[in-house]
């Protein structure tokens, strides 16, 4: 007896090509499930950097607005002093840059949160009041003065 089209070395074909079938859908199971796996990171990677920066970000313009408090309580006689300056910044080397007039003086503050780093204008007037804005850019830190008594 001649063995027939169906059968090599005593299996059916049939057999052969399921096995071969399923070890091929087992593979791309398994590709896909990595695929998704590394999207899946890489997504929840992005969503965490984005809620860091929002959140360094919101730090930045919270100690923005603290410090402007700071500063419309030393200037409540007019006058912002050095040393007014110095104790509201705790004595940390923060300003870019101080320009004091007769008509009001005006500070370029280093504010940093994680990595987020922005400076603000402040400006203190004789009146007693102070603003304060973001800059776009911070000055080079060449300009950096660091406030003493």
């Amino acid at each position: 007896m001649n063995p027939t089209a169906q059968q090599r070395d005593g299996r059916p074909a049939g057999l052969l090509a399921r096995a071969a079938g399923c070890v091929g859908a087992v593979v791309l199971v398994c590709f896909l499930i990595a695929a998704i796996l590394v999207v899946l990171f890489f997504a929840n990677l992005h969503h965490v950097t984005q809620r860091r920066d929002r959140d360094a970000h919101a730090g930045v313009v919270t100690t923005a607005e603290r410090l402007r408090l700071r500063f419309l309580n030393a200037n409540s006689d007019g006058t912002l002093t050095r040393h007014e300056i110095d104790m509201a910044l705790d004595h940390r080397p923060a300003i870019r840059s101080l320009r004091q007039e007769k008509t009001r003086t005006v500070l370029v503050i280093e504010i940093g949160a994680s990595d987020w780093v922005q400076c603000y204008s402040y400006t203190a007037l004789p009146t007693g009041a102070v603003s304060s804005a973001p800059l776009k850019a911070c000055p080079h830190s060449s300009t950096l003065i660091r406030p003493g008594p």
